[in-house]
């Protein structure tokens, strides 16, 4: 008896510490998360070696808690849906509540809004049950918030009104400074800048008194925002930067990746491409890490407006679609849908918790009984569809091919309703004509025809026109509220692929397919029978026509991109080819003047060797053998300097085919010294050649021990001249406005380091500016005037060193010069 009791004593002993260990846990999962879980693994394993279920469902909700604040999201919400279930196990509503308001909060900032705003109500419903003060408070705060998000304020300020008076009732000031952030989202999601500015001071200034940096990092990154749209952007570049410095502090990811969002978009707007990229990126690889996808869609539309300002198309192109595939998934439309399943179940819950209290068993409540059956009927349908519905639009948006999204369409529309004929039309507002290229009538397709808005006499030009649905049970009763002289014919004047021609409907919808206010297309279902369609078919064809709209202007947008794209890349390769005719031009203009002396050479001793002919015959005839030979002499060495003029000019000859022909791309050893000095003056005498006045001290410095090294030597040709034909040009756009006391100066440099050699091009010129350093060797970036360079060269040039496994560099100062260098592997 005395074990048993020992036994007693030390369980209770020990369940008293593991409540306590809870409650700490629970206590501190805001202000010190990391420490929260610690003790929430203590508690847990204790209450695993005690069996003490209890205690494991607390600890375990105090896990997925604490991970919420540390930003493991993914984990929180695997350990607080646990938690649920440990809570229903042993029917704790306190528990259950508090678990449901978490996981709330965990989707919420995952972006799934309408599973968010389910786990408040829910944990509303629970923790009013068992009066859980904090857990009410926590559920009306998050509602009112996720409400507001979903267009609904007036109801997002009353569930939020209601959450701050409760705080004053609770004394907690973590409750409370998350409902005043919250409040100001919504004043300022109204537009009351005013009220959200005032009451996010009053959030600042409680977080502060209290130390909590969470709240107080989301009202500076409020009072940010407010300053965008007061077009502040200093004063809201520094309010971000100080809610990224204090969620940082607290490793606070989600809050990190908005902060770092927010400030990536500004420097975007100031066109600092540099800056932008850099805290874009951090913002998407934390919103990636946390699956915060309302946070990755952003980033990626961000990053699509950064790559397409500055014509980077690949990667346009890849951030367009990751934009559109997250957002697709965070579709308003679909929120939108779901919310109405909330509103309506909601209405339920509280109607059956009014049928409880009451108890009353008269008339009045039989009729609530009957309207509860009916609305919790209702309820089932509804959310059976909006399933339906959520996974039709989920394959509507997922795809950018137009023929995949008609077949989708079709396909779940006639699972949903009577669809015997269906059809898409997309408006063609430049041709004024409506193009249906898929219709379908008893699963037969139509052949693709056309209507022309011109003709007004038509259902589906009404719809377009006036941006208002078609609904028609009784085609013969009903058809002139749209077409006071509507013919019928027309409804079955389009023929089948078979050739068969179509029966003609009794009933039909047409709704407008929109995008901002603007109409895009029409989508239709006819059926052979009479009142075939009622609003709730209409409802369903509406959120149907949402998906759709947006997944055709998804469509459209990138079929339009991929064709400017294609048109870009024609147009790149010609510039590109431009550009190389552009260095042939330069090289051309260089070996003009070298091989004009070669050519002086050949002919003057040419000429002078006639003479000493004419003058050896002469002593020859007069029997003077000495004279003769002496002359003999004489023209073999002239001869001698003909051959040696002649393969000089020969060489200068065979540089220019080899610089200008496309070549095959093969490494052969080439003597480096000789090759760039045979450049520098190709460069030079070709700058000459196109101002007769240039002048410029050059400086050659070349490492004797580097003898041939394997390249593409045309390739390389191409570089070294685009290098120097700049420096040239740098130096004699400065001599312009410093002509008295400025001597331009080239230099350009070889040595060997280790198995690499380095060549560099350096000017005294006017160098560049600091912020075009980054951008020198972009596609199309040019620092010449408009007309005087294509913005190719260096890039053409990039790519060339890279090929060969080299690195290329520019440091520059700006007013003192510029300086090229190239390092090739040997």
């Amino acid at each position: 008896m005395d074990e048993v009791n020992t036994n007693e004593v030390f369980q209770t002993d020990l369940t008293v510490k593991i409540d306590a260990l809870n409650r700490k846990a629970w206590d501190i999962h805001i202000s010190q998360p990391k420490l929260g879980l610690e003790l929430s693994n203590q508690a847990l394993a204790l209450s695993e070696q005690a069996n003490y279920r209890s205690g494991i469902a607390y600890a375990i909700r105090n896990k997925g808690v604490s991970n919420r604040y540390l930003s493991n999201l993914e984990e929180a919400l695997s350990l607080s849906l646990k938690a649920i279930d440990l809570f229903k196990e042993l029917d704790d509503e306190s528990g259950l509540a508090q678990a449901l308001v978490s996981t709330g909060a965990i989707y919420y900032y995952m972006g799934e809004y309408d599973r968010g705003l389910d786990h408040f109500l829910q944990g509303l419903r629970h923790a009013e049950t068992a009066n859980n003060m904090e857990a009410i408070t926590y559920a009306y705060n998050g509602a009112g918030y996720i409400y507001s998000l979903l267009g609904n304020n007036s109801k997002g300020l009353d569930f939020l009104h209601k959450a701050l008076d409760l705080c004053k009732e609770v004394q907690n000031y973590n409750i409370e400074s998350s409902t005043l952030e919250s409040l100001a989202v919504v004043y300022m999601n109204d537009n009351q800048l005013d009220n959200a500015s005032k009451t996010y001071q009053a959030c600042v200034e409680l977080c502060e008194r209290h130390g909590e940096k969470r709240n107080l990092g989301y009202a500076l990154y409020g009072l940010g925002e407010i300053m965008i749209k007061q077009k502040r952007f200093e004063k809201a570049k520094e309010y971000f930067e100080k809610s990224l410095e204090i969620h940082s502090s607290i490793s606070y990811k989600i809050g990190v990746a908005r902060a770092l969002l927010q400030l990536g978009k500004l420097y975007q707007d100031e066109q600092n491409s540099f800056e932008s990229k850099k805290y874009l990126t951090r913002s998407l690889e934390v919103a990636e890490i946390i699956k915060a996808k309302a946070v990755m869609f952003k980033a990626h539309e961000a990053f699509s407006d950064l790559y397409r300002s500055t014509k980077d198309f690949d990667l346009f192109v890849y951030h367009f679609e990751q934009f559109h595939k997250f957002k697709s998934e965070v579709f308003r439309e679909e929120q939108e849908t779901k919310q109405k399943y909330i509103n309506l179940q909601h209405e339920v819950d509280k109607l059956k918790q009014d049928s409880e209290i009451s108890q009353l068993r008269n008339v009045v409540m039989k009729e609530k009984n009957e309207e509860l059956e009916k609305k919790t009927a209702e309820l089932e349908k509804s959310y059976n569809n909006i399933s339906v519905l959520s996974k039709i639009g989920q394959d509507i948006t997922s795809t950018l091919e137009l023929e995949t999204i008609l077949i989708t369409v079709y396909t779940n529309v006639n699972e949903l309703m009577d669809a015997t004929v269906f059809g898409i039309g997309i408006y063609n507002p430049n041709e004024h004509i409506i193009e249906y290229r898929m219709s379908i009538e008893k699963g037969k397709r139509y052949q693709p025809y056309q209507r022309s808005m011109e003709d007004k006499n038509q259902f589906p030009v009404w719809c377009i026109e006036n941006k208002k649905e078609v609904f028609i049970n009784d085609i013969h009763k009903e058809y002139s509220k749209y077409l006071p002289d509507k013919d019928l014919t027309i409804l079955s004047s389009a023929a089948m692929e078979d050739g068969s021609l179509p029966e003609s409907p009794n009933s039909l919808i047409y709704l407008p397919l929109m995008v901002k206010d603007e109409v895009i297309g029409l989508l239709s279902v006819q059926s052979y029978q009479k009142n075939a369609y009622t609003s709730y078919h209409l409802d369903i064809l509406n959120t149907l026509a949402s998906y759709t709209a947006a997944a055709l202007y998804n469509a459209q947008s990138f079929e339009t991109l991929q064709q400017t794209l294609e048109e870009l890349q024609v147009t790149q390769k010609q510039l590109i080819q431009q550009e190389k005719m552009a260095s042939l031009g330069e090289l051309t203009a260089g070996i003009a003047h070298e091989i004009k002396n070669p050519l002086n050479f050949v002919n003057n001793f040419s000429e002078l060797n006639i003479e000493l002919i004419d003058e050896m015959k002469e002593a020859l005839q007069e029997n003077h053998e000495s004279e003769a030979t002496d002359l003999a002499n004489h023209i073999k060495e002239n001869n001698a300097k003909i051959a040696a003029h002649g393969k000089r000019a020969d060489s200068i000859v065979r540089g220019m085919l080899q610089h200008s022909r496309a070549g095959n791309g093969q490494k052969e050893p080439t003597d480096l010294n000789s090759f760039v000095d045979e450049y520098l003056r190709l460069a030079y005498h070709g700058t000459k050649a196109k101002d007769k006045s240039f002048n410029a001290t050059i400086h050659s410095e070349f490492d004797p021990q580097i003898g041939s090294i394997n390249i593409v030597a045309q390739d390389i040709g191409r570089v070294i001249l685009n290098l120097l034909t700049n420096a040239f040009y740098a130096v004699a756009e400065k001599k312009i406005n410093f002509s008295n006391n400025y001597n331009p100066t080239i230099e350009l440099i070889t040595k060997k380091i280790s198995n690499q050699v380095m060549i560099q091009v350096k000017d005294n010129g006017m160098g560049i500016a600091q912020d075009l350093i980054d951008k020198i060797f972009q596609p199309f970036f040019t620092t010449k005037p408009t007309g005087q360079g294509t913005g190719l060269g260096l890039s053409l040039s990039y790519d060339i060193i890279k090929a060969h496994e080299g690195t290329f560099s520019v440091k520059s100062q700006p007013g003192e010069g510029t300086e090229f260098s190239i390092i090739l592997p040997i």
